[in-house]
């Protein structure tokens, strides 16, 4: 005889439909890149009108690589010291062997995103891992961490492949230094944030994947809160020589001054940066019941794919991704009682002669379909150069510091628009103060990723 079943499977694990009423906002943004340490130093750099692109690093060594033609860069400032910035959420040891440059920019990211969401709590008689999430404001266990990359720790097995060639063996850490996962891992382990943590990978899309992914896991009811973002350390010779090995790929300008120049007719390719982008995403009730400031409503967001070509897109799933977007936030907007007020966006824009003509395409068309008041567009990409998994969640910031102070970033270098921009503003050379309710963040990557963030006024 079968002893009766005292459960059934939908008893113990009830299926979760996502609630799209569900109002999801920012309460904490981090960031580092080739403008500078810290969200502040970039925002402010970046309506400055500066550029954080130099020469390579490992152009100005003795050893240097004359096979590569690209010698600029987007790098974090030498001034980046991970022991300091890093200091009370591990240990130096830890920081010093264990974590690959990736995981150090995302760690540095979300202990400033977290630090401004009132999620942490010191514990002053540690000597290392000093912060925690406070769990008497919030379970860890309903925290969320999903943090991409494009291709962090790829540089170690290169390295690690030379020592084997020299009949040298791997060390122990090398195995840490490869692991793409450690962005993610490393910030679970550092606060004890225990829920959902995944990390994702969608090439040049990989932020604003990874941003909808912390939506859904919230709006699914699986998570009150999650630590979103991606980040991203290529800017080695391994990865420039394979970026610069394709065609048209990266600019070869050797003046810093002078490129990237997206939507300029003499555009010839992207810059690489380096750096990392991290949200601490809300359930709006959740977020006012322990008097959190909120930043932003994330209002939108649309996902979906080209099935085209590796390298050139074809516009198809970019522009469904963005209606899908405006359609989201169009609805928040009358959910809230709110008419849908001017837009900026954040383009994509990363300066290729392919890729930047079909972005201003789709996005007028989609914006003619849709009746969408455009207050300017712009590419900070000029400035940052293309972080590559990193770019869309340090854009991400960018755009929620725009609409926190009504500005409009500047496209640098752009001095000759292409057909294609004809009528647009795209706020050349100067950044510019303009109303505006939402900002749509842009995101295409190889293979023909699309996805695509709203960020509204609260």
């Amino acid at each position: 005889m079968v002893a009766e079943t005292l459960y059934r499977p939908s008893d113990l694990f009830p299926q979760k439909e996502i609630d799209p009423t569900t109002v999801v906002v920012v309460t904490g943004m981090g960031a580092i890149g080739p403008l500078g340490i810290g969200r502040e130093t970039m925002w402010k750099n970046l309506k400055d009108g500066k550029s954080g692109i130099v020469r390579h690093v490992f152009d100005q060594e003795p050893q240097n690589y004359p096979q590569i033609k690209a010698s600029i860069a987007g790098m974090v400032p030498e001034e980046f010291n991970p022991e300091v910035v890093l200091a009370g959420t591990l240990s130096t040891r830890d920081i010093r062997n264990r974590l690959h440059r990736s995981a150090q920019f995302s760690l540095a990211a979300s202990y400033e995103a977290l630090q401004q969401a009132g999620l942490l709590v010191e514990d002053k008689d540690a000597k290392d891992e000093k912060w925690k999430i406070n769990s008497g404001i919030i379970d860890p266990s309903e925290i969320a961490a999903i943090i991409g990359t494009g291709i962090a720790g790829g540089e170690t097995i290169a390295k690690v492949q030379l020592s084997l060639d020299a009949g040298k063996r791997a060390s122990p850490s090398d195995i840490l230094h490869t692991l793409p996962e450690r962005v993610v891992t490393t910030v679970t382990m550092a606060f004890g944030i225990k829920g959902t943590a995944y990390t994702i990978v969608a090439a040049c899309a990989t932020g604003n994947v990874a941003i909808a992914s912390g939506i859904k896991e919230i709006m699914s009811g699986d998570a009150k809160a999650a630590v979103v973002g991606s980040a991203e350390a290529m800017n080695v010779p391994v990865g420039y020589a394979m970026f610069d090995g394709m065609r048209r790929a990266l600019d070869p300008e050797p003046d810093p001054q002078k490129a990237p120049r997206p939507f300029d007719r003499s555009a010839a390719g992207l810059v690489m940066g380096e750096g990392a982008g991290i949200l601490v995403l809300e359930r709006l009730d959740v977020a006012r019941a322990r008097g959190a400031k909120v930043l932003a409503v994330v209002s939108g967001y649309g996902i979906y794919s080209d099935a085209h070509h590796d390298t050139e897109p074809s516009g198809e799933g970019g522009k469904r991704a963005l209606l899908k977007a405006i359609d989201r936030s169009l609805e928040d907007s009358k959910t809230r009682g709110r008419k849908y007020g001017r837009v900026y966006n954040n383009l994509h824009g990363t300066g290729t002669p392919t890729g930047d003509p079909m972005e201003l395409r789709i996005t007028r068309e989609a914006y003619t379909e849709r009746k969408i008041d455009v207050a300017g567009m712009s590419s900070t990409k000029s400035s940052t150069g293309h972080c590559l998994g990193a770019a869309n969640a340090i854009e991400a910031v960018f755009c929620i510091k725009a609409l926190e102070d009504q500005v409009m970033p500047p496209t640098l270098h752009l001095e000759n628009p292409i057909d294609e921009a004809e009528g647009l503003n795209l706020v050349p050379k100067e950044a510019q103060v303009a109303e505006f309710d939402h900002v749509h963040s842009n995101g295409f990557g190889f293979g023909g990723l699309n996805a695509i963030v709203v960020f509204s006024r609260v």
